[in-house]
């Protein structure tokens, strides 16, 4: 307490006394300088004071002030500014500053390992290089290296893929290991996933990884990346070699490497004790001359030809040969080399050049594998090489040492293109081998060139990037004729093999038609039909008016099984002459929807009716023209009294544009007048209601079904198509639209084998090693992905087979919808993933959707979605699947339109795409006259989507999406529409929005009906 005489303030301050306080203040401001609070005449004031740090005692500042002061350098640099200057500074201990530690986080030196190998394989640096930016030679992305830390040796193999490395690492292990009688210790990798299967299968060996990110502690295998690439590219660049051999070029760097000395050490030196045998080498991409006796049909062929030396043979004592010409390899051991020529240099291929891209854009090959070896000879002097070309030294070096050509572990792979050429049979040769000229006994593998291990070596190998242009294979025997066999050879056999073989083939021309009796007797055939339904009236050739031409067009028809059931000609008017709005006015036709035959089959199989089957014999011949059009005479049936005449069309012909509309019309109105009514939600189902009885009309084109639930109303309906078109009764449904119909113990099996084996046949895949998956887990599709695929026109192709596949077979809906992405610029990897699925398809040629016999009406579906799955477009991929009872009917795998922001988002789209399916197939089954038993259920397992559905209580952040996806609340509010949520391990669809493991794809297909075709 302080007491305090109220005076007149000498300043310029203003003093208000109250009764319980006092203010000051400023005169001129009125800002309040001093207020106090009086009792009794007494003035408190409070003296708390501040207990913030102060100095008061020391004006010196700290190293850690300094150091912030000086704006945060390093502490050597505070120092050296504070002593140079003399600044005022306490010298206290440097502390840490955190702010530094977090800002400049850097890579720490590392220190020379100190560990050191005592023998070989004690430790062992392995690490994966790529994927190439162009694809090699013979279809290779990847290769793996292999460095003993004991002796720096180096093994590399070459991959297609990473996921290859846990096989390749096996097959080395065993090799190495049991040729060097010793075993693998440590193995240390940059730890990539692609190793992570070879530490469960092999826990005896220690496997170090490095931290993440940290190349540096994988120094060996790195380094020896930079060494094999600066040495091959310095050979490709001396003899311009194409960079599409770069993995022959790499292979035969790494032979090298293993024979330089480092630090004065010599790998294979310190490894069997023993030095390599130089004279063997000889300069990459030189020309070489192989013997190529073996392969001459008569004995005055000239015995070698101009080659490219390429390498070293990894698995023959020999060099490889690469011939320009014909772009197959070559292994031998007896070559010629000109070492002052190089071929790549007089052809201009350098390292850059198109050859190189039109590799990179090409599909992958496989590998040819046929024998080239030495014929059999007499002891005496070698063969006698060819004269030299040049007037530089010429050397002939057979390879005599098996240490300097290292083994090569023999990998069973299959190739990823199944495109194979048919080799000459290998007639056992024998070879004399010549004398050793070097003591060097020892083999070892040191690359990788998968081959089969069931064929023979040494190997030919083809190069070729198309199959357009492979040759056939040289013969491996001698020409055999009938002056040497001295026998008469009957033609007769192959007059029938000439005969059966143009009758297995559908001929392109008239005249290669007009040769055989069977195809004459099928034109014979369908010109009678014509005439018989009146088709054409002959008249003279109109003025001003257009007269389409015509053509004939050949189809031998099959049954299930394959067999040839009957040939098939056809008139075809060439109606791409036709211009619209003179020669024709509307062209649209309906056919029936897939899910519509599921449908009515579903419902048929349930309820136990018969299901007839029925083809009408030239279908577009019954349709009526409402325009005039003129043809001229078929080739090869011209009047010969009006040989100047044309055809004026009476009835629609194939061909022209108009004629699938009006065969419609004409069939439409026919069934119309039988009692039938054609849907409102599928035009082209025919229902009738006749005294309470059902029949149902299924039409695609000129392929019907007809069902119901009297079999005497179904005999009727056939009986009055007969009446109005050529029907022909197939009995039974049992081939449908390419579709085969099993009818098993458990309902109705729907397949597309002889489809899917047609299929594989064109693509030369249906020997192909199959997978179980169509699409491997993990794998990114994007449309710059990888080298541009060099023949689009046959993924287009094969594509959009695919998508008609999709038809029984859901399982693949989701690849094939993730292929159709990409269809404008196909790359190799899109090519790859297209040669998975038809390899999957390979291996389950009989599976297809089996509709249950057993049913009930009622309607479920599942919806699912990928959020943001497309990593070009960052777009959702919405999938669904619709059961009528236990059969699945409908299904879809789609990507959606636009970008969703939230995965709520996503799913909700999908529910509304689910919806209109839904809906859809609600009021097709109550034009069909099925009665629900309660109201349709949709699983979703996105709890977002599903109270969205129900209430908008996400409004704010989801006003963005478009109204008309809010009529799936419409639909719930309607008490139409139930949507419940399901968990994500029992959501069907899943399989149609993302590429899923082994065991959960079974499942789910399983769950999809999709079932092989063996039922009993």
């Amino acid at each position: 307490m302080s007491q305090v005489t109220l005076t007149t303030c000498p300043l310029s301050c203003l003093m208000m006394e109250e009764i319980s306080y006092t203010l000051e203040m400023d005169l001129l401001t009125k800002t309040p300088l001093l207020q106090v609070h009086s009792i009794n005449g007494l003035f408190i004031l409070n003296l708390n004071l501040n207990h913030s740090p102060q100095a008061f005692l020391s004006n010196r500042a700290s190293t850690n002030v300094w150091h912030a002061r000086l704006g945060h350098p390093s502490i050597a640099t505070t120092l050296e500014v504070v002593n140079s200057n003399k600044l005022s500074c306490s010298r206290n201990k440097f502390s840490l500053c955190h702010d530094c530690a977090q800002a400049k986080a850097h890579v720490l030196p590392f220190s020379p390992s100190s560990s050191v190998s005592t023998s070989p394989l004690q430790i062992v640096h392995s690490d994966v290089w790529g994927p190439s930016p162009i694809v090699s030679s013979q279809g290779f992305r990847y290769y793996i290296t292999f460095v003993d830390d004991y002796s720096k040796f180096t093994w590399i193999y070459f991959m297609k893929q990473k996921s290859e490395v846990s096989h390749i690492f096996s097959i080395f292990k065993a090799q190495v290991e049991n040729l060097l009688d010793c075993t693998i210790k440590t193995l240390r990798t940059d730890g990539g996933t692609e190793y992570k299967p070879i530490t469960n299968q092999f826990p005896q060996i220690l496997h170090q990884t490095s931290c993440p990110y940290t190349p540096q502690q994988n120094g060996h295998a790195e380094r020896k990346h930079r060494h094999i690439i600066e040495l091959a590219l310095a050979n490709m660049s001396y003899a311009s070699i194409p960079l599409k051999y770069w993995d022959e070029i790499f292979s035969s760097v790494v032979f090298l490497i293993n024979r330089l000395p480092s630090n004065k050490f010599v790998p294979f030196t310190i490894l069997f004790k023993k030095n390599p045998n130089y004279s063997i080498l000889k300069i990459l991409g030189c020309q070489c001359f192989p013997l190529t006796r073996p392969y001459n049909s008569h004995k005055l062929e000239l015995r070698s030809l101009p080659c490219v030396f390429l390498g070293y043979s990894s698995s023959q004592k020999g060099y490889r040969c690469l011939d320009l010409q014909t772009n197959k390899v070559y292994i031998s051991r007896n070559v010629t080399f000109d070492e002052s020529i190089f071929p790549f240099k007089q052809n201009k291929q350098g390292l850059i050049s198109s050859c190189d891209f039109v590799s990179a854009h090409s599909p992958i090959m496989p590998l040819q594998i046929s024998s080239i070896q030495q014929a059999h000879q007499p002891s005496g002097p070698s063969q006698p090489t060819l004269e030299p070309t040049s007037q530089q030294p010429v050397t002939t070096a057979p390879l005599s040492s098996s240490s300097d050509q290292l083994l090569s572990p023999q990998i069973n792979q299959t190739p990823i293109s199944a495109t194979r050429i048919p080799s000459a049979p290998v007639h056992p040769i024998t070879t004399r081998t010549p004398a050793a000229s070097s003591s060097d006994n020892t083999v070892l593998t040191t690359s990788s060139l998968p081959s089969s291990s069931n064929q023979p070596t040494p190997q030919q190998i083809d190069h070729t990037p198309s199959p357009a242009d492979q040759l056939p294979p040289a013969p491996l025997h001698s020409m055999t004729t009938r002056t040497r066999d001295q026998t008469r050879k009957t033609r007769v056999f192959t007059d029938f093999v000439a005969h059966h073989a143009s009758m297995e083939t559908e001929p392109r021309t008239f005249n290669q038609a007009n040769s055989l009796p069977a195809w004459r007797q099928a034109m014979a055939v369908e010109l009678h039909a014509l005439a018989l339904n009146k088709t054409w009236t002959l008249v003279p050739p109109p003025a001003n008016q257009k007269v389409l031409s015509s053509k004939w067009v050949y189809k031998i028809k099959r049954k299930p099984d394959g067999t040839i059931d009957r040939f098939k000609a056809r008139l075809v008017a060439n109606g791409f002459h036709q211009e619209e709005g003179v020669d024709f006015m509307e062209t649209y036709s309906p056919v029936v929807r897939p899910t519509t035959i599921r449908v009515v089959l579903s419902i048929a199989m349930s309820s136990q009716w018969q299901i007839k089957q029925l083809d009408v014999q030239n279908a577009f011949l019954h349709g009526d023209l409402t325009e005039t059009v003129y043809m001229a005479q078929p080739k090869g049936f011209v009047d010969p009294t009006f040989p100047n005449h044309v055809c004026l069309l009476h009835k629609s012909l194939y061909g022209l544009k108009q004629a699938p509309r009006a065969w419609f019309l004409k069939l439409s109105n026919a069934l119309v007048s039988f009692g039938f009514k054609s849907s409102n939600y599928d035009p082209s189902l025919f229902i009738s209601n006749h005294n309470g009885h059902k029949l149902f009309v299924l039409v695609y084109v000129d392929d019907i079904i007809v069902t119901g639930d009297d079999d005497k109303l179904v005999a009727e309906c056939i009986e009055q198509l007969s009446t109005q078109f050529a029907v022909k009764d197939l009995g039974k449904l049992h081939y449908f639209l390419g579709i085969e119909a099993q009818f098993t113990t458990q309902g109705l099996l729907l397949t597309q084998s002889k489809y899917l084996a047609d299929l594989l046949n064109r693509v030369n895949m249906i020997n192909s090693k199959p997978v179980l998956t169509p699409m491997a887990t993990g794998v990114t599709l994007s449309k710059d992905d990888g080298a541009l695929f060099d023949d689009p026109h046959l993924y287009r192709s094969v594509i959009g087979a695919l998508q008609y596949a999709t038809l029984t077979r859901p399982d693949i809906s989701f690849t094939v919808n993730k292929l159709s992405q990409f269809m404008h610029d196909p790359t190799l990897n899109h090519w790859t993933a297209a040669k998975r699925l038809l390899r999957y398809l390979c291996g389950t040629l009989k599976h297809g959707i089996l509709i249950h016999s057993t049913s009930t009406n009622t309607i479920h579906a599942y919806s699912d979605a990928d959020w943001a799955g497309s990593i070009d477009d960052r777009r959702s991929t919405s999938g669904f699947c619709v059961y009528l009872g236990r059969n699945l009917v409908s299904w879809c795998a789609k990507k959606q339109p636009t970008v969703s922001r939230s995965s709520t988002e996503a799913e909700y789209r999908s529910l509304a795409l689910t919806c209109t399916e839904i809906k859809w197939l609600t009021y097709l089954l109550e034009e069909l006259g099925i009665a629900m038993v309660s109201k349709p259920c949709l699983w979703c397992d996105n709890i977002g989507a599903t109270f969205l559905a129900s209430n908008p209580m996400f409004h704010a952040r989801t006003k963005h999406i478009e109204i008309d996806y809010h009529f799936v609340r419409e639909q719930v509010a309607d008490n139409k529409l139930d949507v419940k949520f399901i968990c994500s391990a029992d959501q069907l669809s899943d399989v149609m929005t993302k590429p899923l493991p082994l065991p959960r794809f079974q499942f789910l297909r399983g769950k999809l009906n999709v079932q092989c075709g063996t039922l009993a």
